[in-house]
């Protein structure tokens, strides 16, 4: 039997898609926090200490990847219904 998908929930998608991604970064912000607790800092002109590296962007990484693509999320799934409208959804094929 074939099913078409014609209509995808934009906010439950993305939703899960978020969450999902926020969590499989959540190894590389660990990494980035110890990375900036061992990296050695560097002095500006003016004398001022700054770290090395920006490890403390990568620290945020999940917050700011899940943010993301919670609304890259949305805007797929309106512009998916969009044309699933027009021309069908994704097809698949199931059997019992």
């Amino acid at each position: 039997m074939k099913i078409q998908i014609t209509n995808i929930s934009g906010h439950q998608t993305s939703k899960v898609f978020a969450i999902t991604l926020a969590i499989l970064m959540l190894p590389f912000s660990f990494i980035s926090i110890f990375f900036f607790l061992m990296a050695p800092e560097m002095k500006t002109n003016n004398g001022e200490q700054i770290p090395n590296f920006p490890f403390l962007f990568f620290a945020f990484a999940p917050v700011f990847y899940g943010v993301m693509f919670y609304f890259m999320q949305r805007l797929f799934c309106w512009v998916y219904n969009l044309v699933a409208k027009k021309v069908g959804g994704f097809e698949f094929e199931t059997s019992e």
